[in-house]
């Protein structure tokens, strides 16, 4: 593996105590270039009251991320983020001393073209050698579908063949991931523990409103009521267990 360069410094590394022998070292990976942020319209449930009370006027702090953990002499990525022309994933990936074709898993929360895009890279397949585990309800929600985006799914799924694992909740997974139901924001929205780290995926979208009201659903849930009780879930459980809980939105440090 190659040595880790001082880019690396930047990043937040937290290393923790695994199930296996070892460790799990986990680097936050903020694909967009530019300094994001959630829209007031995105979360019409929340009062203008409370949007001023919370300092939320000119929007709510946010990120689009991918999550690389190393564990087990393996290297786990947790989504693949845009893809975009100025995606910082391929160039942070380095930074870490971590190549492409060192992936081992690709480990998706669901399929919206902000985490799947960046399974390609310049026309080709991104992590020649890794496969991407997909839970089976969250496939099936979208592989039929039509438009833009379910076509380009579709062509990214076709390209890299085999390696696509379908698996339902409770099946065994690489390096003892475990992989948890929390449906809401998408049909099949999956999140993952990785000895005593969480990563969530899209749980919430604007954290500095949601984690204290997680009631509020931003417009992206396509089942609000499901997503509500998806939130409530994780939040109570990283309190009771005294776990972090990393999300693809969350602003830095990437972690609650």
């Amino acid at each position: 593996m190659k040595a880790l360069n001082a880019a690396c410094i930047f990043l937040m590394l937290i290393t923790l105590s695994s199930c296996r022998p070892g460790s799990v070292e986990i680097f936050p990976i903020q694909d967009n270039a530019k300094p994001r942020v959630m829209g007031r319209a995105l979360f019409p449930e929340a009062s203008d009251s409370l949007i001023k009370e919370l300092g939320l006027e000119d929007g709510v702090p946010s990120s689009v991320c991918a999550f690389l953990i190393k564990t087990d002499g393996k290297e786990l990525l947790f989504d693949a983020a845009n893809g975009a022309a100025d995606s910082r994933l391929m160039s942070t990936l380095d930074s870490l001393g971590v190549g492409a074709e060192d992936i081992d898993y690709v480990f998706m929360t669901h399929l919206h073209g902000d985490h799947f895009g960046g399974l390609m890279y310049q026309g080709k397949v991104a992590f020649p050698n890794a496969e991407v585990f997909i839970n089976k309800v969250e496939y099936d929600q979208w592989l039929p579908s039509d438009g833009a985006q379910n076509e380009r799914l579709r062509s990214i799924v076709d390209t890299y063949g085999d390696r696509i694992k379908v698996f339902a909740i409770g099946d065994s997974l690489p390096c003892d991931v475990v992989a948890e139901a929390a449906y809401g924001h998408t049909a099949g929205h999956t999140i993952y523990q990785v000895g005593d780290i969480l990563i969530v995926g899209d749980i919430m979208h604007g954290v500095a409103l949601q984690k204290d009201h997680p009631e509020i659903c931003a417009s992206f849930d396509m089942d609000k009521e499901s997503a509500v009780a998806s939130r409530k879930t994780v939040l109570n459980t990283a309190k009771e267990k005294n776990v972090r809980i990393y999300g693809m939105h969350f602003p830095p440090p990437y972690y609650l």
